[in-house]
């Protein structure tokens, strides 16, 4: 179900996991050559990847993963970054719905990813 994406690693929040992607759900249907899948993609990670308050004209932009760093990956950690990354969307992406979050862990490498699960808003 995940797109085949290059992983975006969110280094700039210090974070260590990364952004696998994004599923579009309902009338999209998981389409990645659409312009809109492609530019909601690169808006999301631009929204998550950038501090809340960082922007001096958009203080409010950005979401407060960064808040996360050097924490425990545990359910807590999980609760705060579902939190977190869904009031980045819904303030942030208004073509989209937050639907899921989903988090997945490599026993092996131990590294950490996420992908989100959206649906389109129609306008």
């Amino acid at each position: 179900m995940i797109q085949p994406l290059q992983p975006l690693q969110l280094q700039s929040l210090g974070l260590g996991i990364d952004f696998a992607g994004i599923a579009l759900t309902g009338t999209a249907q998981n389409e990645p050559g659409k312009r809109f899948y492609v530019s909601v993609v690169d808006s999301i990670a631009r929204i998550l990847s950038t501090r809340l308050g960082e922007r001096v004209m958009r203080p409010e932009f950005g979401s407060d993963l960064y808040l996360l760093r050097d924490r425990n990956f545990d359910a807590s950690w999980r609760v705060r970054a579902t939190g977190y990354i869904f009031e980045a969307i819904q303030r942030d992406e208004p073509r989209v719905a937050f639907k899921q979050l989903h988090f997945d862990s490599d026993a092996i490498t131990g590294r950490h990813s996420f992908y989100i699960e959206i649906d389109p808003r129609r306008v």
